[in-house]
């Protein structure tokens, strides 16, 4: 029978099958026949809901409608959940479904809305409540044009290129130049000695000692906190984390010289797993809870720790300038680029997949500039004396 009562509750429930799938529903009805009135309406009712969405579907062969939740979700799925910054991912696209709606069509996101959507991201700062998770707008002046084409037009052109290129809808893409908004262009940053010297002593011993292994290999921050498993100091080489490429992790190895190897002894036997530590300078928390923090005990070093003592040591200090934790990437590369000239080497060294991104590191700085200059002067000097010579022997 088709109509039923189920144990602990007071209604009868229908269950019939539509096109190969089940329901199970309560009909709300106390009375029996009632209940089988109320079932041929919710079945007519489920038949109509499938053969609209069939129809829906079919506009986009038989695909389900692109709806922005949709998209987002499958995003996630399969490419966004894979990034090495999969957080960031999901915080952006969560983002343009509050911002567009995530019933919205992406064939209904067209140049104007976009356009209206970058205006929007450049007015407010975004960051998650705590007590609700949900994403919170803060109106600011302030946000870089390069903070709104990462964290918002580039996430959106690459859903627009996914559902087009992979998933098969038909959607005409705007012209991405045109709503991507201009950066300034690449800043030259590297560290002076004295620079260098200052931010070590200011971070710390600790943090520091990070720092000056960052300083001494070129890894990123987040690669540089390493686990011991990485290290070998046997062979004199670490197994360092790429940035992952289409959800697959990727490693490279460099070996170590005097400076790295000399930090990692430093480091031996402050922790079991990970490398990098610091000492907790007091009791932090309550006893039992997570996160609390023993005064003299060490505790790993994670990325957004070491940002916040780089905020508050380095950059607002004013140490060093302008001087960001990622130039130390860009020091290590130009420095090693600029002694050895071997921009092969140089990519193995910083883990570049492709060597046009090694160039970056290929500035040729005022200095350089200067003694090139210098170098010219002194043979023009030479070439000119030599030709004055050659003229009076002729004379003569």
């Amino acid at each position: 029978m088709s109509v039923y009562q189920r144990q602990g509750s007071p209604y009868y429930w229908a269950e019939f099958w539509i096109g190969g799938v089940r329901f199970r529903v309560s009909t709300e009805k106390t009375d029996r026949r009632e209940a089988v009135t109320e079932e041929k309406r919710i079945k007519a009712r489920k038949k109509a809901e499938i053969e609209t969405e069939r129809a829906r579907n079919a506009e986009y062969g038989g695909k389900a409608p692109p709806e922005l939740g949709y998209l987002v979700a499958r995003y996630w799925e399969e490419v966004g959940q894979f990034h090495a910054a999969s957080q960031t991912t999901w915080t952006s696209m969560e983002w343009l479904v509050d911002h567009f709606g995530a019933s919205t069509l992406i064939t209904d996101i067209d140049a104007d809305k976009i356009a209206r959507m970058v205006a929007r991201r450049r007015a407010v700062k975004i960051h998650r409540d705590k007590d609700t998770r949900r994403l919170v707008e803060t109106p600011t002046d302030s946000v870089k044009n390069a903070t709104v084409n990462r964290y918002a037009t580039e996430p959106l052109r690459k859903l627009f290129v996914r559902a087009r290129d992979v998933w098969g809808y038909s959607i005409r893409s705007p012209k991405w130049g045109d709503l991507l908004l201009a950066e300034p262009a690449e800043r030259v940053r590297e560290a002076s000695p004295d620079e260098e010297a200052a931010i070590i002593e200011a971070l710390g011993g600790d943090y520091g000692r990070l720092f000056r292994f960052m300083m001494a290999t070129g890894l990123r921050s987040q690669a540089a906190l390493l686990t011991w498993p990485q290290v070998d100091l046997i062979n004199e080489a670490v197994r360092v984390r790429n940035k992952a490429k289409d959800g697959q992790e990727r490693w490279y190895a460099i070996p170590l010289v005097g400076a790295a190897i000399e930090i990692l002894r430093e480091c031996e036997g402050h922790h079991e797993t990970n490398v990098f530590t610091y000492a907790a300078r007091r009791d932090i928390g309550r006893v039992g809870d997570e996160g609390y923090r023993k005064a003299g005990v060490r505790y790993p070093i994670t990325d957004s720790g070491f940002r916040t003592e780089w905020r508050r040591c380095v950059t607002g200090t004013g140490i060093a300038p302008g001087f960001r934790r990622h130039d130390t990437r860009h020091t290590v590369g130009t420095r090693f680029l600029r002694a050895t000239g071997n921009l092969k080497a140089t990519q193995k060294l910083l883990g570049h997949s492709r060597i046009e991104t090694t160039t970056r590191y290929a500035h040729v700085l005022v200095e350089d500039i200067r003694a090139g200059l210098s170098v010219l002067e002194h043979a023009d000097a030479r070439n000119a004396h030599k030709n004055a010579h050659r003229t009076k022997k002729k004379v003569e």
